[in-house]
């Protein structure tokens, strides 16, 4: 990064519940609530879990990893819909000291190239519409608007690598 940071993006693994909750703890009450439509002051112990203990087929979370602290500065994640096979909803978060530098846009791209791999269909994100920067991202990637309530937009990305695939849906749970 421009102010020598050296950030390297790797798998979440289980043992990292202690450092997402303190990249949670750290975001801003406006960081926190733009990743989850709501005040939120902590994660749950089912949110942690949700971001640390996947497979990296039907659910995958990468985290941006300070090289100098080892500290988690940012976190990515697909989860599959378990009523939509071949369907995952994305989401994101960067440490307000990391956001605007690029960080958040490498994670995407990262959780849409896992998700194409793994068999992945279509990819979901929900936002809220005053979230300029996350809606700029997302279109950047190609997302589209597909449903909108109230100050909250759905949006839409088809990764499938070709149109042949009908025959594999993706992973379906």
């Amino acid at each position: 990064m421009a102010n020598g940071t050296r950030l390297r993006l790797r798998p979440v693994r289980p043992h990292d519940r202690d450092g997402i909750a303190e990249l949670f703890a750290r975001l801003s009450p406006k960081s926190r609530y733009r990743r989850f439509l709501l005040p939120r002051p902590e994660l749950t112990p089912g949110e942690l879990s949700t971001l640390t203990d996947v497979d990296h087929v039907c659910d995958e979370a990468i985290a941006a990893v300070d090289e100098r602290k080892g500290s988690i500065v940012a976190v990515g994640q697909y989860v599959h819909d378990p009523d939509r096979p071949g369907s995952a909803s994305v989401a994101f978060a960067v440490d307000d000291e990391f956001q605007s530098m690029g960080i958040g846009t490498a994670l995407a791209r990262y959780i849409v190239q896992s998700a194409r791999a793994n068999g992945f269909a279509v990819l979901t994100a929900t936002t809220l519409w005053e979230n300029r920067p996350a809606r700029a991202l997302l279109r950047r990637l190609g997302f589209h608007a597909c449903s909108s309530q109230g100050g909250v937009i759905e949006l839409e990305l088809g990764v499938s690598r070709s149109r042949d695939r009908s025959h594999n849906p993706g992973p379906s749970g």
